[in-house]
């Protein structure tokens, strides 16, 4: 009988170690929510509506997009210097490397469009 008591209460606390709680720091948490939050608001933009309009709406569309992609930029490199959990920056530099990717290819996409628009 103790012996399945004990194998029981062993049982509990190894499936509760487990578990993966959100404990931590609470700074840390609303830093990723923070930073979450910005960059979720950056892709809601309208790319696609973008693409769909004539040059010259186009092209402010676009450089709104440039600005908001810049400004996430900006943001999770000011969150990356201030944090010190290791796993949070890991995540924040790969946010980071892939918000600039896609920086890169708006300020391409926006380079081509204004030489195509010169050229004519």
């Amino acid at each position: 009988m103790h012996l399945r008591a004990a194998i029981v209460v062993v049982c509990g606390a190894a499936s509760l170690a487990a578990c993966d709680f959100e404990g931590g720091d609470p700074v840390q948490h609303a830093l990723r929510d923070a930073a979450a939050a910005r960059q979720a608001a950056a892709l809601k933009t309208t790319e696609e509506e973008a693409a769909s309009r004539p040059f010259a709406e186009a092209g402010g569309e676009l450089s709104r997009l440039i600005a908001a992609r810049r400004q996430a930029v900006a943001d999770t490199r000011a969150l990356l210097a201030t944090t010190t959990d290791p796993a949070l920056k890991g995540q924040l530099t790969g946010d980071l490397r892939a918000e600039e990717a896609r920086l890169r290819a708006l300020e391409a996409r926006q380079t081509a469009m204004v030489r195509d628009a010169t050229s004519q």
